[in-house]
């Protein structure tokens, strides 16, 4: 194999009933009726408009930092390393209040008694896995010495945004992910790109802006009036920029690699709602009908940043429940996200791409998660482009 950087593990905390609540969809109506809302018309109604099945809050006693906490201890176990250990540590957590991640980064800092410096924080959004990998990319190509660097997305979503509206309330879940990032082991990354992108006046359709921050009284995801500030959602063009950016990555990443016969594209894209994803999904399959695109929003939700991670750290069971068959060696896998650009909400949206490479035994090779099939080694293709951090320029 030649020399690379590649993403070597990727787990969640996905099925840890200590720490999440569940809320299906009878409970979405009610919490969408509240106050004087008109709410969705029936369970029908938001399985169609949503995707989702089940989605996560954290249970009733558990915070954003026991969240934290969780999740790098999975990681110190599936890696059987200290985070102390890890050279760099760069970490999502989204919201409306800036200065949470800085707090959640703090904690981290003082509970495993990290290096000062060690940890740096980010309110990215729902491409911030993607800005993640390029800045740990950009990190490893640029440092002369042998280093590890973790990647973790930390998301709360229920508490930045309003139960009882219809445009979130239905799609939001909690969740959380780790993954590293080295050379030379795991999957080789072939490509990273995220940036953000202003959207012009004739592609916003009206003149309100994409996201804005609203202070007034809502209710929590348990069904409390409480005053504090959400996120709240200029639907139209966010929904037709949003599959817009997804499928201009799509286009470049598809540029991007070299396909060989019986070399199979799996893409797993960010899971924003149900309409979205569908209208994605049947786009990028009508321009590039040989791709396989995954979907596990029914039972995982809109994660924000943790999102795509989780399609990797459950990869197995997303391919099969896809009616997919495992991948096999050198099979092309594109990570695909767009949305909410936290640092210009009104006028600019989030967007990237990251393609790897498949290597059978490569990723969370102490057997974490399920994540070994049982395929037959085979050895990656010299072919593969190097690494490539330039950002998309789109129209």
């Amino acid at each position: 194999m030649q020399p690379h950087i590649g993403l070597s593990a990727v787990v969640d905390v996905f099925d840890r009933t200590d720490l999440f609540q569940t809320i299906d969809n009878q409970a979405i109506l009610e919490l969408s009726r509240l106050g004087e809302n008109r709410g969705f018309s029936g369970i029908d109604t938001i399985r169609r408009s949503t995707g989702v099945e089940v989605r996560r809050i954290l249970a009733g006693n558990v915070s954003s930092l026991d969240l934290a906490e969780a999740i790098c201890l999975q990681l110190q176990s599936a890696t059987q390393t200290s985070l102390q250990d890890f050279s760099r540590i760069l970490l999502c957590h989204s919201g409306t209040d800036d200065t949470a991640c800085a707090s959640l980064s703090e904690f981290l800092r003082e509970r495993f008694r990290l290096r000062s410096g060690q940890i740096h924080a980010a309110n990215h959004g729902c491409s911030g896995f993607l800005r993640l990998m390029q800045d740990g990319v950009l990190h490893l190509e640029g440092s002369p010495r042998e280093e590890r660097i973790a990647l973790l997305s930390i998301e709360t979503p229920e508490t930045w945004h309003d139960s009882s509206d219809r445009l979130f309330c239905g799609i939001v879940s909690a969740g959380a992910t780790a993954a590293v990032l080295e050379r030379n082991s795991g999957l080789p990354v072939g490509i990273v790109r995220s940036e953000d992108f202003e959207i012009p006046a004739h592609r916003r359709i009206n003149n309100q802006p994409l996201f804005h921050k609203d202070l007034s009284d809502v209710y929590t995801f348990h069904g409390v009036p409480v005053k504090r500030t959400v996120m709240r959602m200029n639907a139209e063009p966010v929904f037709l920029n949003g599959i817009e950016l997804m499928l201009d990555n799509l286009r470049a990443a598809l540029d991007s690699i070299e396909r060989k016969p019986g070399e199979r594209v799996i893409v797993a894209p960010h899971q924003p709602s149900g309409k979205l994803l569908k209208a994605l999904i049947a786009s990028a399959k009508l321009e590039f009908p040989e791709i396989e695109v995954l979907n596990n929003l029914e039972n995982y939700g809109n994660m924000i940043s943790s999102s795509v991670p989780v399609l990797l750290s459950q990869l197995p069971n997303v391919l099969s429940a896809n009616g997919l068959r495992p991948l096999r060696n050198d099979d092309h896998i594109i990570l695909l996200a767009a949305g909410i650009c936290m640092a210009r909400i009104e006028s600019h949206m989030s967007a990237g791409h990251a393609c790897l490479r498949w290597v059978h035994g490569t990723l969370n090779s102490s057997g974490i998660q399920g994540m070994r099939e049982d395929l037959q080694q085979e050895s990656i293709s010299s072919e593969y482009r190097p690494l490539d951090t330039c950002a998309t320029i789109i129209p």
